[in-house]
């Protein structure tokens, strides 16, 4: 037996109421991180990537140390004067006239230059540059201070791998450089005394180690908090993922591939909302399977929830507007939300339900006579309306569903709200 019963009524009370890194990329980070770097290097696409992501701050300490330098390294004219005055002039054109202008020229040419590489070897220009200044002055002066003062290349040594914070493989052909240079000048000047010049090249090979090391160790203290700043984002990453995957799957039933109750109620608000703006009817369907407990106890929870699928694609096939939220509400329970719909409408809508339901003739315990069928619900107010609310259209749709299960089962009862 059918029935539709729609009743015209003042509204019931108000009820209580989130560039990335591959699979291989991560493996590779956690290998290097628990493994070591083998001579500061990553494999390429983590190389490339390092050398990207600290490119602006590596340029930025590249033009700081070269605008400190073109004042710094002219300081050293009081130390020409005084340890090789005979080459004071040419030191003068040197570092003054001719160093200098070309280290500002070479900032702005910096900025232009897009490799790591050209970067780096700039410095390393740089600094054999003005070791060669050095050791040509010592080299050309006839002062008896001149071998002595070949120790003044240690400054290059010290300035290229701390200050400027060279890294591990340019600093070791600097420093190679910077001895070699050094010896070459000493075997320039065989007028310098041995006793002097013995324990200044162990001081400019110490200084040269000591500050190597300074420098490896600054750069695998860069690639190592790199290296954990890109494991900390690949976790975050991950955690967003896991999250993303946990809301969808809370937004939606496994069981029917309907939306969930959660997600109904956070776009219920929404709807609700919007249908005020633009001055339109808000309907809600309720249905509940009939006897749903004594299908499951007679014919197990397999065959129940295979019921449930089946009227969730009744209800699927009967709603194809975009707009219509289709829910599993609970446990044997559904809910279709309608925006811009009439009372008459849903109504309409819920009684094809209920037939489609019937028709499918699925028995519901050992009498094949006993068919699966369903009551239903049907609420329908104006946003604007006094003492409406998403509360209210659920009350009194759970309301309607109830007084049908009341009168019999399997029938369709609809309350609205009167203009």
């Amino acid at each position: 037996m059918s029935s539709v019963t729609t009743l015209m009524t003042e509204p019931m009370p108000q009820a209580d109421a989130r560039d990335e890194l591959t699979a291989a990329d991560a493996r590779a980070i956690d290998a290097l991180l628990h493994g070591g770097m083998r001579m500061l290097r990553f494999p390429p696409p983590l190389e490339s990537r390092f050398q990207t992501d600290t490119a602006l701050e590596r340029l930025q300490t590249l033009l700081g140390a070269g605008a400190l330098v073109s004042v710094l390294f002219n300081w050293l004219l009081l130390s020409d004067w005084m340890m090789i005055p005979d080459r004071f002039d040419d030191a003068l054109r040197m570092r003054l006239m001719w160093f200098t202008p070309c280290i500002l020229l070479g900032l702005i040419v910096l900025t232009k230059l897009k490799s790591p590489a050209l970067r780096e070897g700039s410095l390393v220009l740089a600094g054999m540059v003005s070791t060669i200044i050095n050791v040509h002055l010592c080299v050309g002066s006839t002062d008896p201070m001149a071998g002595p003062y070949l120790i003044s290349v240690s400054v290059v040594l010290v300035y290229c791998n701390t200050v400027a914070r060279m890294r591990l493989r340019p600093a070791m052909c600097l420093d190679f450089f910077v001895m070699a240079m050094f010896l070459y000048g000493w075997s320039r000047l065989p007028q310098a005394p041995f006793a002097i010049m013995a324990p200044a090249a162990l001081t400019v090979l110490s200084l040269a180690v000591f500050t190597l090391y300074g420098a490896y160790m600054q750069e695998r203290d860069v690639r190592q908090n790199w290296l954990l700043l890109m494991r900390e984002r690949l976790l975050q990453h991950e955690l967003l993922q896991a999250n993303a995957s946990l809301e969808e799957a809370s937004r939606n039933d496994q069981l029917t591939e309907l939306a969930s109750r959660r997600h109904f109620d956070a776009e219920l608000e929404h709807r609700w909302r919007q249908a005020a703006q633009a001055g339109q009817e808000v309907s809600l369907i309720l249905l509940a399977v009939d006897h749903f407990k004594a299908c499951q106890a007679s014919r197990g929870q397999g065959a129940a929830d295979e019921c449930l699928r089946a009227i969730a694609g009744v209800v699927r096939a009967d709603f194809q507007r975009p707009d219509d939220l289709l829910t599993r509400f609970a446990g044997e329970e559904f809910a279709v939300l309608m925006v811009g719909t009439t009372l008459q409408t849903a109504v309409g809508a819920a009684e094809r339900i209920r037939k489609a339901v019937e028709n499918l003739r699925q028995p519901h315990g050992p009498d094949q006579r006993d068919l699966i069928t369903v009551s239903l619900g049907v609420s329908c107010m104006r946003p604007d309306s006094p003492h409406a609310s998403p509360t209210q259209l659920i009350a009194v749709a759970d309301e309607a569903l109830h007084l049908a299960r009341q009168r019999g089962r399997n029938r369709v009862i609809a309350f609205g709200t009167q203009d």
